[in-house]
């Protein structure tokens, strides 16, 4: 993300109330920890080429006498397509749910005999509540750090300009929650699937039949797995039964904690108890250091001398190798990523984003 320039002010060059607060609101709605690739970007999709060969032996190039095949090419795209892939499909989902809402809405101000933006202003402008002097105060205190001494007289009118506009935006989604449950809206666009592989040793939750199987790649140091891991809880405890759940490594470059963590997961998992140290690692803070690890380990009450042997060795190097590989080749770049039944979600998502696709999965099977 670019940093927005400060720009000068009388009284001193304090920050911009605005910049401080969209600065927060991309950090939160930011949803996972990236990789060092750059992500692949979906401008091409507009430019024509031509249709790649079907046949996987078919030459596309030569190099003297060395033949490069369609399999060889497929083999080196196959990552970016799949991000271009999701990332297309992502467009055109927020595409029609926009209009959607704009059917939705026309529909409502039809049936009510009046314009549509009469129907908004009636259920969303005028509902909306003003914000109290209680809520403004939070809010300052909240970003006080950060406002370069500004007063709460002075920040108070915008951070209560932004409230309203907060609350008419969340208003605004419920009115149209509202009318899309009254309302028989069937969506057939179809999400990309991807093909994951899960080796036998994946860690595994959930029954083998389940008719849904969510593969999550991970990283311990990433702090969007830790916050979407309440999520995945969640998802586990509300589709007991219904839902499979696939762990998968994938130790950013960045962190360099992340491939110890790992390690260490999987040698608890030698005694039975991987998901209790995954799910650790997930919500207690530490800097995964190798005390921090055995400490972990004697907290879970395992037998520390053989975790300690095992964290030191390189048992399970070339596994989570393969695991952080897999993810690259399935157009991972970020994590947390997470594969429902092929469908890629990536970052800290809601629950709601879950169960809309979860919920689409089931009904899939009736």
């Amino acid at each position: 993300m670019k940093h927005a320039q400060r720009k000068s002010r009388p009284g001193g060059g304090r920050a911009s109330l605005a910049v401080v607060l969209l600065a927060a609101a991309a950090a939160a709605t930011s949803w996972g920890c990236k990789g060092g690739s750059g992500t692949a970007s979906a401008a091409g999709l507009a430019q024509p080429t031509p249709a790649p060969s079907s046949d996987p032996k078919a030459a596309v190039a030569k190099v003297d006498d060395a033949v490069i095949t369609q399999a060889d090419l497929d083999a080196k795209v196959e990552s970016r397509l799949a991000r271009l892939r999701q990332e297309e499909y992502e467009i055109r989902k927020q595409a029609l749910d926009e209009i959607v809402e704009e059917r939705l809405l026309e529909r409502e101000a039809k049936k009510r005999g009046i314009p549509k933006e009469d129907l908004l202003r009636d259920e969303v402008d005028r509902q909306a509540a003003k914000p109290s002097a209680a809520e403004i105060d939070a809010v300052y205190n909240q970003y006080k750090s950060r406002l370069g001494g500004r007063t709460r007289e002075e920040a108070g009118p915008e951070i209560e300009k932004m409230l309203v506009e907060r609350g008419t935006q969340s208003r605004r989604d419920a009115f149209l929650a509202r009318l899309r449950a009254s309302a028989k809206v069937v969506v057939a666009l179809e999400a990309p699937r991807t093909a994951v592989s899960i080796p036998a040793t994946a860690p595994v939750l959930g029954p083998a039949n389940a008719p849904v199987t969510i593969v999550e790649f991970a990283d311990y140091q990433c702090p969007y797995c830790h916050r979407a891991q309440d999520t995945v809880d969640l998802v586990m405890s509300r589709y007991a039964g219904k839902v499979q759940l696939v762990h998968r490594d994938f130790p950013l470059d960045g962190h360099p904690g992340a491939f110890p963590a790992a390690r260490a997961a999987r040698c608890a998992g030698e005694q039975g108890k991987f998901w209790d140290f995954h799910r650790n690692l997930m919500k207690e803070q530490g800097d995964l250091s190798e005390s921090d690890l055995l400490a972990r380990a004697k907290t879970l009450k395992l037998d520390v001398d053989p975790f300690k042997t095992c964290i030191a060795s390189d048992r399970y190097d070339s596994a989570i190798r393969e695991s952080l590989e897999a993810g690259a080749r399935a157009g991972v770049n970020g994590t947390p990523a997470f594969f429902v039944n092929g469908r890629m979600l990536t970052g800290a998502r809601p629950f709601e984003q879950f169960q809309e696709v979860i919920d689409s999965e089931l009904s899939r099977g009736r």
